[in-house]
């Protein structure tokens, strides 16, 4: 009994059903929208296509592809460096711009950035950055089981902080820092879980296909790499997705998308129809349909049925 309110048998069970069921249905709409930016948001993924693409150009230039010895005698080279510093901050801006795409709704709106958006989200950068070095310095001055038990809580903590700087990011006021680490720490760990999801298998493919070119003849070499660019494109979009999913999931205590059983609110996109101005809601998350009530305005439908 709690709050006058009787306990539900099986509770704790049901709720950890609806969390695995899920993140499991996470994973596959961070696949299902990655995928889909690559053709309703191209001039995003392009972000990092393009800087990816000049830079093997370098690297086949400078003869990385060779061998392994040359690969690693190059890959320090001051050209290439500097080709990778802009490719990171491609991936980074165009994986930021994914995200803010399937949360606004369209590419204006994604790339409309205003100031109190940079604000929160560069004060949430640096209360996760400042959180980080604080906990790194303070494990260094404890014995070995509390820095174990230090380094656990710094993983929750950079997670909570982490989903404050995606709801900053996102334009999602609700999301305060006492809702991140009070209801919506599990949305939190769900966000984390569908990134792990999306960085690993994605990573360990742009691995194995840079290794798949060395000693292999150029015109294979070409091919490897020009794929790699595009599949870097496809590795953006795919963490992108992974940030707003994991954001609308709205996964609570109490289960997937809380008591009520059903996504947080946040994934919902603002349209203005007609000349009356009027503003037409909808909630984007499992599928990418609008409601009935919506789609009966030919002023609203959008390309991504």
């Amino acid at each position: 009994m709690k709050n006058g309110v009787a306990a539900r048998p099986g509770g704790a069970v049901s709720a950890f059903v609806s969390a695995i069921r899920g993140t499991v249905r996470g994973i596959y709409d961070t696949y299902r929208l990655g995928g889909r930016t690559m053709v309703a948001a191209p001039a995003i993924v392009a972000i990092a296509i393009l800087p990816e693409l000049a830079q093997h150009v370098v690297e086949i230039s400078l003869g990385m592809f060779t061998s392994m010895a040359d690969f690693r005698a190059h890959s320090a080279d001051p050209l290439r460096m500097g080709f990778g510093y802009a490719k990171v901050a491609g991936l980074l801006i165009a994986v930021l711009l994914t995200a803010r795409f399937w949360a606004l709704g369209s590419l204006r709106a994604a790339v409309s950035i205003g100031a109190m958006t940079i604000l929160r989200v560069v004060l949430a950068v640096a209360l996760t950055t400042i959180a980080a070095f604080a906990i790194e310095a303070l494990e260094a001055r404890v014995a070995s089981p509390i820095a174990v038990l230090l380094s656990i809580g710094s993983i929750l903590l950079q997670a909570g902080l982490t989903l404050y700087a995606v709801g900053a990011l996102l334009e999602d006021r609700s999301m305060t820092l006492a809702e991140v680490f009070s209801r919506y720490w599990p949305t939190a760990i769900v966000m984390t879980i569908l990134l792990a999801a999306a960085f690993g298998p994605a990573q360990a493919l742009h691995m194995a296909n840079h290794k798949l070119a060395i000693g292999q003849p150029a015109i294979i070499v070409w091919g490897l790499m020009a794929f790699d660019g595009v599949f870097v494109g496809l590795f953006a979009a795919l963490l992108g997705a992974a940030l707003y999913v994991g954001h609308a999931s709205g996964a609570t205590w109490q289960g997937w998308g809380g008591a009520g059983g059903s996504p947080r609110t946040s994934g919902v996109a603002s349209y203005r129809q007609g000349a009356g101005g009027r503003s037409c809601r909808i909630r984007r998350w499992r599928s990418s349909r609008w409601s009935s009530s919506c789609w009966q305005s030919s002023a609203c439908r959008r390309r991504w049925r």
